[in-house]
């Protein structure tokens, strides 16, 4: 088996996501002929089929599934390296591309925002707002040079450097009664609706909540799922429950109406990271990367934390 040309690939990208040879021979621009020797030749080489087809239709094999998802993972990735060095080429104004959380600590974006690099005047950042399972992947792929993620999935495509821990928290109403606590337990939270982030939002962290709530034997009377921090405003103003919220959101949130506490469980004391491609070549990423650690040991030495933990309480 060898790999195939990346022809070879695109080719079955393309009919993989028109499941039919007359249209995907349109977009490649080649005879309809031209494209079923392609997928011919790319099905010898890998040595298993991409696609069933016969007269009247054609669809994708589950391993081709999985082989076409690594191919859109393949060029994406050239496609930057392309661009990159294009513009170094060129000496185009160089942009970083970082993700992010939308419920990532404001103090974390400032960090990212106010690094400067030296050898690279005129740099602009470039901030997109996922969600923790997207941002991985679109890390590996190269959609993003860095990202910052709360309690990632550990993959060997990754470099996972540690850079914040914070509790998760709850907001309720001034006066409910686990608002007289400095810490509450998941069991102070009974006979209430529950708000939480969906859990495409990170699964790892919703379904610890869930599992706390099973082993507490917990019901809550209703749950909703926000995305927007005005919605937990708005339905604990409503008297609608308690939200779970990350540390970082809490200014934006609390006021004489509503009270934030952190949750006093090990499990919710939350992990954030900064994530990069394992095999990252890039020296202006590695560059970025390193000057934003500097930052954060900075803030840690400063917060009285333990620098060697790369860890800033927020």
């Amino acid at each position: 088996m060898s790999l195939p040309e990346i022809r070879l690939q695109l080719a079955a990208t393309i009919l993989a996501e028109e499941l039919n040879f007359t249209r995907a021979a349109d977009r490649l621009k080649i005879t309809q002929p031209a494209l079923s020797k392609q997928i011919i030749d790319l099905e010898k080489r890998i040595g298993f089929a991409v696609f069933k087809r016969d007269q009247k239709r054609i669809e994708i094999t589950e391993a081709g599934q999985i082989f076409v998802r690594g191919c859109r993972d393949s060029l994406a990735i050239m496609e930057k390296a392309l661009r990159l060095a294009r513009a170094t080429k060129d000496n185009i104004q160089q942009v970083i591309t970082i993700g992010h959380s939308p419920y990532v600590d404001p103090a974390l974006r400032a960090v990212l925002l106010s690094i400067s690099l030296p050898l690279y005047h005129g740099l602009r950042l470039r901030l997109e707002s996922m969600f923790a399972a997207e941002l991985a992947h679109s890390v590996m792929t190269a959609e993003l040079d860095l990202a910052i993620i709360t309690e990632p999935s550990h993959n060997s495509m990754l470099t996972l450097v540690h850079i914040a821990s914070a509790p998760l928290c709850v907001a309720m109403q001034a006066d409910h009664p686990a608002a007289a606590k400095k810490k509450v337990r998941i069991n102070d939270l009974t006979h209430t609706g529950w708000m939480i982030f969906p859990r495409k939002a990170n699964p790892s962290v919703y379904d610890r909540i869930s599992e706390l709530r099973s082993h507490h034997r917990i019901e809550p009377v209703e749950v909703h799922h926000y995305v927007a921090v005005q919605e937990v405003i708005e339905l604990i103003r409503e008297n609608f429950g308690v939200a779970f919220v990350p540390n970082g959101l809490a200014p934006q949130i609390e006021s004489d109406e509503i009270a934030v506490r952190p949750l006093d469980h090990e499990a919710l004391h939350l992990k954030s990271y900064l994530v990069l491609r394992a095999d990252e070549s890039s020296r202006l990423v590695n560059e970025f990367g390193r000057a934003f650690l500097r930052r954060i040991r900075a803030a840690s030495q400063a917060a009285g934390a333990d620098p060697d933990q790369m860890r800033l309480d927020l």
